[in-house]
């Protein structure tokens, strides 16, 4: 089994130490250093306060190297405002733990779960980060035809015949349009989303929850 290729920013060099410490128990987890950053699967930032700054630094740290996917982020801070929490998402960040409840178990679980897509929120920062998402849906993404999953509406229903099976001719039927209107919709959410054909544009919003 591949090693996780974890590396570990915390300005406090005890911190940093203390967080070596709890990893070390895991015989599956690498400790790279600051040279080494390019090849991390898992950031684990650890500051007493984190904040817009921090995070929009992981989200820089992520898009350092181009068609790379950037490494996962835990974040371990004794506060963090729940106003950030969809920021959080956004810049790559897929576990919050409160320093206080930071456990060699806990912290081992949250960065191996950081690979497979896993998330650790505490239960005020979950409330806050679906409370924005609706703020985001109802406010932004609706007003304007868009969903979550970054489909318009009508791209999103064409998609939901294809998968269910219908032809180009059928789909334009049942939408109330012409053929050629399904395939603009269909052409223009594969560029824009970077999908290869319509088996691909199903599977991404099976994916990303769209389709379910």
């Amino acid at each position: 089994m591949q090693p996780i290729r974890v590396l570990i920013q915390a300005s406090d060099p005890v911190k940093r130490a203390g967080i070596v410490s709890l990893l070390r128990s895991a015989e599956q987890i690498d400790i790279l250093t600051e040279g080494e950053r390019a090849t991390a699967d898992v950031l684990v930032l650890a500051e007493h306060s984190v904040g817009a700054a921090q995070l929009d630094g992981v989200r820089r740290m992520r898009a350092g190297v181009p068609d790379v996917p950037g490494p996962r982020c835990v974040v371990i801070t004794d506060r963090f405002d729940k106003q950030d929490t969809l920021f959080a998402v956004q810049c790559g960040v897929s576990s919050i733990l409160p320093a206080e409840h930071c456990t060699a178990a806990r912290l081992v679980v949250a960065v191996v779960g950081a690979t497979k897509g896993h998330s650790m929120f505490p239960r005020g920062l979950q409330s806050a980060l679906l409370n924005q998402l609706h703020d985001l849906r109802e406010n932004v993404l609706e007003p304007n035809g868009l969903t979550l999953s970054g489909f318009a509406r009508r791209e999103l229903d064409t998609i939901r015949l294809i998968a269910d099976g219908f032809r180009t001719d059928e789909i334009a039927s049942k939408l109330s349009c012409s053929e050629g209107t399904v395939k603009n919709v269909l052409r223009g959410a594969m560029q824009r989303l970077g999908l290869a054909n319509r088996t691909h544009a199903v599977a991404y919003a099976i994916q990303s929850g769209a389709l379910v």
